[in-house]
């Protein structure tokens, strides 16, 4: 059930989005978009456990891996894909920001569960990558972004921007779990991200609905090519380095869904930080598009991967 809340919102969101534009518009312009990425990254510290972080060498070894891989590595690969196929500005955005953001912040874990490899690799890695990706980000995209000509941003203020909108509610929400006595697996801190996410695309898509039902065919077929490339690219490359680090094939199941999953969150608050003058609506759609395809891809992908289930799970 939890796993088909994400999905099932977000096509509800497009379908809301699609015929009915106007509250959801109005409710950004309100300003709602920052305080659902507070909300989000404000449950997701409460739900940290540091004392469970694993601290063996071999551990630490693919955490700085896949930081590289899905923080510097992947910009790079974005930024290949975005000039093989020659996107135009809008979705070139997207696909750059799509790109460079870390891994997502439930649906990472969820796969590796289900495919009975290592959670707890997983969730760390999705925690300290979200973290250090707030200061990486920033220049990555100011990297990238400068190759295209009429995308252009300044890193500084986006990255003021990341601290007070993901790392400060984060170390917020770790302060929390000291001080309250609330589960952290209770129901409402299990789907308050999710729905906050489904309420930031569809506020978000609401106001650049004009855009939005007027996609091309054409346009799509790009998102959903640049979208396979990036993500089988990751794929490989986390593959390949956790063959050269001896990982077991429990922790190479965490590996290749930490580092070839993208944010959502993320992405949608770097978009509303950025200046508005810029094309945010395709950016948007690119990138709603883009997690959409890779959650469908790693869904049929996942029982292919599946491993057979241990009787105690010891990491």
């Amino acid at each position: 059930m939890q796993s088909l809340f994400l999905p099932v919102g977000l096509v509800l969101s497009f379908i809301v989005a699609w015929w009915l534009p106007e509250p959801g518009g109005e409710l950004k312009n309100l300003g709602l978009i920052p305080w659902m990425v507070v909300t989000i990254f404000l449950v997701n510290g409460y739900q940290t456990n540091l004392k469970e972080l694993p601290k063996d060498r071999q551990f630490i070894y693919a955490l700085i891996v896949a930081g590289i891989m899905a923080l510097l590595i992947a910009p790079l690969i974005g930024l290949g894909v975005t000039q093989l196929l020659a996107l135009p500005a809008g979705l070139a955005l997207g696909i750059l920001v799509k790109a460079a953001v870390p891994p997502t912040l439930s649906t990472c874990i969820v796969m590796t569960q289900l495919s009975n490899g290592y959670p707890l690799w997983a969730l760390i890695i999705t925690v300290v990558l979200n973290l250090v990706g707030v200061f990486t980000l920033p220049f990555m995209l100011g990297l990238t972004l400068d190759t295209q000509g009429s995308l252009e941003i300044d890193p500084l203020p986006l990255l003021k921007s990341l601290v007070l909108l993901v790392l400060l509610p984060f170390l917020v929400g770790l302060g929390l779990r000291r001080l309250l006595s609330l589960n952290p697996g209770h129901v409402v801190l299990r789907y308050l991200p999710s729905s906050c996410i489904v309420l930031t695309v569809w506020m978000a898509l609401s106001s650049s609905h004009e855009i939005f039902q007027t996609l091309e065919l054409s346009v799509l077929w790009q998102i959903v090519l640049a979208t396979w490339l990036i993500h089988f690219s990751l794929m490989a490359l986390a593959y390949i380095s956790s063959r050269l680090l001896g990982l077991d094939p429990r922790a190479r199941i965490a590996m290749l869904f930490t580092v070839s999953q993208k944010t959502l969150p993320v992405a949608i608050s770097v978009l509303a930080a950025l200046d508005q003058s810029l094309p945010i609506g395709e950016a948007i759609l690119a990138c709603v598009l883009f997690h959409f395809l890779m959650l469908f891809t790693d869904s049929l992908l996942e029982p292919k991967l599946r491993l057979p289930a241990l009787t105690q799970q010891t990491q």
